[in-house]
């Protein structure tokens, strides 16, 4: 009986290291499949850190692009109305010479007339406009007090006078006007 015991015990081993060999090659593969799939991980990981050096490179060179074209915009961005306002000088420089020759004041004059309608436009294509004041009540914002002027004519803190235009630019002031207001007389006294 031991014989048989002794066979059973060997069947029994050869059973329990079959079901070992099977897990064995089952770790295998799983291991195999982790394997492929840390490779494909680190494929991805190294294709994702190159892409992203490529965006960091491309985000360099636009930085660069916009400083560059923002430098180029401050040199040249008044261009288009410097050459616009050449032509006003050239107008100038025409009338000048005309009025040299001719003495003709009335022609002079009305070529004067001319160049200021010329400049005018030329600042409302640029959305440069002049501020109005005359007439309507002081305001600090767009207009500075130069002179008071007591007057009953007006009601007090009203601008009677303007000594030099104001402009905005895009609706922002670039230059207050210079105006004289009214106070009352009393308020002289």
């Amino acid at each position: 009986m031991e014989e048989k015991e002794l066979k059973e015990e060997i069947e029994e081993v050869k059973e329990e290291i079959k079901k070992e060999e099977e897990e064995v090659k089952e770790l295998e593969n799983k291991i195999k499949e982790l394997e492929e799939k840390v490779k494909k991980l680190e494929s991805i990981a190294k294709n994702s850190n190159v892409r992203a050096m490529e965006l960091q490179r491309e985000l360099e060179y636009m930085k660069e692009r916009y400083r560059r074209d923002l430098e180029e915009q401050r040199k040249f961005g008044y261009e288009k109305m410097t050459l616009d306002l050449l032509g006003v000088l050239d107008n100038f420089e025409r009338a000048l010479s005309a009025a040299s020759v001719t003495r003709d004041f009335d022609s002079l004059l009305k070529g004067v007339e001319m160049i200021y309608s010329e400049l005018r436009k030329i600042l409302e294509k640029y959305n440069v406009e002049e501020i109005e004041v005359e007439g309507k009540e002081f305001d600090p914002h767009v207009a500075e007090a130069v002179e008071t002027v007591a007057t009953s004519e007006h009601p007090p803190n009203t601008v009677v006078r303007v000594v030099q235009k104001g402009y905005t630019l895009h609706g922002k002031v670039i230059r207050p006007a210079k105006v004289v207001v009214s106070v009352s007389e009393e308020e002289i006294t």
